[in-house]
């Protein structure tokens, strides 16, 4: 099945913020969405974390350092979702941010 939304989430070298910013996109009440984790040629722990969740709606891209703008196209290449979420790997978003921001494209 689609998901409605494609969350991106771009990685490097983010071991320290990277467990909540997955976390709190899981955890969304919106749950009809894919999350695309682009590993950027991390030298940290960031791999291991990612590998670490089996959810199946995570996408895991793993890549040689390409830098931000080569890994967000990538992952657009392969998104399905009608429309595209950006989260950077030190972000934390609130519980509703899908909901919301789905409900108010879909006006």
């Amino acid at each position: 099945m689609t998901p409605q939304v494609s969350v991106i989430l771009p990685v490097y070298n983010a071991q320290s913020y990277l467990r909540e910013s997955i976390d709190s996109i899981l955890t969304q009440s919106f749950k009809d969405f894919e999350l695309i984790i682009i590993n950027d040629g991390s030298t940290d722990a960031s791999l291991e974390i990612i590998a670490s969740y089996t959810d199946e709606r995570i996408t895991l891209i793993n890549q040689e350092n390409a830098g931000l703008p080569i890994s967000l196209n990538r992952a657009i290449r392969v998104a399905k979702g009608q429309y595209l979420a950006r989260q950077d790997a030190d972000d934390v978003s609130l519980p509703h941010r899908l909901t919301e921001q789905v409900a108010y494209l879909n006006v």
